[in-house]
């Protein structure tokens, strides 16, 4: 049986930071090793950019979008914002609707650049 990781961080291009993901969220360690790799981020000091790419994401249960939110929420207080901007390209509708509720609940830290499948592009501002 084959393994696959829900987040990969490729940080080749540092400081942008590419987040590709693979089918579904399987356990809630899954989103905890997401969470965790993106905080490590903030504790190396550097400011940093996200690409995240939702070409090959499945349906993510919508329980995700409160600890997403939580998690958004504890970045905020930080003293500082290491994230500059994020820009998540190929997702489709569903996902869409999941950020809209995401970022309808809580802020982000920095500006999000959300390009859609359907060739939509949309701007969420902290």
């Amino acid at each position: 049986m084959s393994s696959t990781v829900f987040s990969e961080y490729n940080y080749d291009n540092f400081p942008e930071v590419k987040v590709t993901f693979h089918g579904t969220i399987q356990k809630n360690s899954d989103f905890t090793l997401f969470t965790e790799q993106w905080f490590q981020l903030y504790k190396d000091k550097k400011e940093f950019t996200f690409l995240f790419d939702m070409q090959d994401i499945n349906v993510v249960h919508p329980q995700y979008c409160y600890k997403m939110t939580s998690f958004i929420s504890e970045l905020k207080q930080q003293p500082i914002q290491f994230l500059t901007y994020s820009k998540i390209i190929n997702i489709n509708s569903f996902m869409r609707y999941l950020l809209y509720i995401i970022f309808k609940i809580q802020s982000p830290v920095a500006p999000v650049e959300i390009c859609s499948r359907d060739g939509s592009v949309s701007r969420v501002d902290p």
